[in-house]
């Protein structure tokens, strides 16, 4: 089960929010994998992907305009890390139009390892910093 625990709260309320929405879409990959009731996973498996792709476009739209309203110095390395996320997605949607019955599991398998490295790397170190930015913490482009 992948829930939002204490730990990925940042501490930015909007943030916060939206980041539990990801947790929630995590969920639904990990039910689609365990699912061995749903024959050909394509149709669920597109939902998510539309999903993720609607958070991403939400998300990263409201967490970069907050960084750039207090001129935050890793702006830059954020977005890069954002754009790497929808390059990534991307891929995981070219790859869905190929899937199989053979291929469906692994393919959501590697997307669910996929978001739980997002959330632990990304959630964790960059958008904590950003948080502790706005608390008075010096961060640098190099932090």
């Amino acid at each position: 089960m992948y829930k939002m625990n204490p730990d990925y709260f940042i501490g930015i309320e909007l943030m916060d929010t939206q980041h539990q929405y990801l947790f929630e879409l995590m969920e639904k990959v990990q039910t689609l994998l365990k699912d061995e009731n749903i024959l050909y996973k394509y149709d669920e498996l597109i939902k998510i992907l539309k999903g993720l792709e609607d958070y991403t476009k939400k998300h990263f739209d409201e967490e970069i305009s907050l960084m750039k309203s207090m001129d935050y110095p890793r702006l830059q390395l954020h977005i890069a890390a954002h754009q790497g996320f929808i390059e990534k997605l991307n891929s995981f949607e070219i790859d869905a139009e190929k899937i199989s019955l053979g291929t469906q599991d692994q393919m959501i398998y590697d997307l669910m390892e996929y978001l739980k490295e997002w959330l632990q790397i990304h959630i964790l170190d960059c958008d904590k910093k950003v948080h502790r930015f706005m608390n008075g913490e010096k961060i640098t482009a190099e932090d």
